[in-house]
């Protein structure tokens, strides 16, 4: 639905950064425009979503971020042991540091992760925007409310009814909103505040008649209201509602009508028999079929065939099934269930809510992947690693195996770092192979942890380490790159429940540092022979 325009900054006498992001496609929805300049240009520093600063240390990163704008990606380029020496405030100022002399294909890596973050955050903003309008879109009242009977967020529907602006609603009770007196006890503070504790009680959607007295006088909502739920699937946070003014509509027919075709959502209502009454135009849409052929259909045999197993309930406790398409694609959707009563409270259908939740899935899969996983070998990062430790590690033993390459440091320098990236990606792949019902993690350049919990004994740690330094030889030879690459291996292990994770990486660590010592392509165990 989007364009999104980037303009691109290089502040460089090197014209290898330039070229090579000009080379580097854009991703949906978006464009580039790379701009080179020799000298500082303060406006075009202003002006650009990413700048990247090769002009040495004229400007350091924090001034530079001033002259930015606030979202601006800044990416500071200099020599590693000088910015090694960047104050904190330095260091926080800029997005990225790169490394001097620069390598194409690092650079290419390293945009097109920036540009995949870049729209990630975009299309994350996207989809609030999605949802704000949707919520304005309505041209009955939304709410939302926090437990003390607040409004914490209010549509324009709302305002309009009230005669009051979304800055003034924000924050009041429901006597100020409504504009009536706390002591008139006909206010209907005391209906509404009553069906949202029974909201709250049930813990799903319900739905009401309230009379509500305002400044035209009483008013009658037909409301919905939800309970909002924390993400521990306890806690109750508030409420949500839907109200429509059917003070002035002459039956309930015409009021449902209204409310299926304004939502933006795909609804269906169907009778206490369980035949299929009405669809909306929205959910002709999801489902790409005609409501002719919907209609008086058995909701159970419908639904049955529309959803894919297995179906799933998510944290907010709502069923989310795929729905397979006529025309190839597929969506996700949400599901929501409502028991619709009569006046007197008799069961007569139910009203059934599917909201699209395709793109928030995806969204949030990415997202999940990206913040646990190495962007280059696809192992898990040492983020994941601890995060790992402190949900599955209980009582447990835990054994490590610290894994450094020996020599890599010439790889990069005889065959460059393309060669040396994909030393690491194969290094990756043997590791996931010679252990993989163990948690492998990149802690990175090329140091790997491979973790087991559970009982195990340091002799059959011993033996799957020396398989597999004969295997990652073996592999390099055989490619013939690298042909003097070999690795080395420091093995930890403790069954002591207190023992602090990072004591017992340092053991890992001093047991490879003398595996190295004592000639490389070797394992070592901590504490024997110390």
């Amino acid at each position: 639905m989007y364009q999104c325009s980037l303009q691109i900054s290089v502040f460089s006498n090197n014209s290898v950064i330039g070229e090579t992001v000009r080379r580097i496609p854009p991703l949906e929805h978006f464009s580039h425009c790379v701009i080179e300049r020799t000298i500082p240009d303060p406006q075009l520093l202003l002006d650009s979503q990413v700048v990247i600063w090769n002009l040495g240390t004229a400007l350091l990163p924090a001034e530079l971020r001033s002259l930015c704008k606030k979202e601006a990606v800044l990416i500071y380029c200099g020599e590693h042991e000088r910015i090694g020496r960047f104050e904190p405030a330095e260091l926080e100022a800029a997005d990225e540091f790169w490394d001097m002399p620069f390598n194409r294909e690092r650079v290419r890596i390293c945009m097109e992760h920036i540009f995949k973050r870049i729209k990630l955050e975009y299309d994350l903003y996207m989809t609030r925007t999605y949802l704000d309008t949707a919520i304005d879109s309505l041209p009955d009242m939304m709410w939302f409310k926090a437990l003390d009977g607040t409004h914490v967020k209010v549509n324009k529907a709302f305002c309009s009814v009230v005669g009051k602006s979304r800055e003034d609603v924000t924050g009041q009770d429901h006597c100020y909103i409504w504009g009536v007196s706390p002591d008139d006890i006909e206010n209907g503070e005391a209906a509404c505040r009553e069906s949202e504790e029974a909201v709250m009680k049930a813990r799903r959607t319900l739905q009401f008649t309230e009379e509500v007295k305002c400044s035209r006088g009483m008013r009658q909502l037909r409301t919905y209201k939800t309970p909002i739920i924390d993400r521990d699937g306890v806690t109750i946070l508030g409420t949500v509602g839907i109200g429509h003014d059917v003070t002035d509509l002459g039956n309930m027919s015409t009021e449902i009508e209204i409310l299926l075709q304004s939502m933006p959502y795909a609804i269906l209502l169907w009778n206490k028999e369980g035949r299929i009454l009405n669809v909306n135009a929205k959910f002709e849409e999801y489902f790409q079929t005609d409501k002719t052929k919907i209609l008086d259909r058995d909701y159970e045999d419908w639904i049955a065939e529309a959803f894919e197993e297995p179906r799933t309930i998510n944290n907010e406790g709502y069923v989310e099934a795929r729905v397979s398409l006529p025309d190839d694609s597929v969506r996700m959707l949400e599901v929501h269930e409502n028991i619709i009563y009569d006046i007197f409270h008799n069961v007569v259908g139910k009203l059934c809510i599917f909201r699209d939740v395709t793109v928030e899935r995806s969204l949030e899969k990415k997202i999940l992947h990206s913040s646990n996983t190495d962007f280059l070998t696809g192992l898990y990062n040492r983020r994941c690693f601890y995060k790992y430790i402190l949900n599955n590690r209980d009582d447990k033993t835990v054994s490590l195996l610290y894994i450094d390459l020996d020599c890599f440091k010439e790889i990069n320098d005889t065959y460059g770092h393309k060669v040396g990236d994909a030393v690491l990606i194969h290094t990756a792949e043997v590791l996931m192979e010679s252990f993989r019902e163990d948690f492998v993690t990149r802690l990175g350049g090329d140091e790997f942890l491979v973790v087991r919990l559970g009982d195990c004994s340091i002799r059959q740690l011993e033996m799957e380490a020396g398989s597999f330094l004969k295997e990652i030889r073996r592999e390099f030879q055989a490619a013939g790159q690298a042909v003097s690459l070999s690795a080395s291996v420091g093995i930890a292990q403790s069954s002591d429940a207190n023992i602090d994770i990072d004591l017992l990486i340092q053991r890992s660590d001093q047991a490879l540092y003398r595996a190295k010592n004592d000639g490389r392509n070797r394992y070592c165990v901590y504490g024997e022979d110390e």
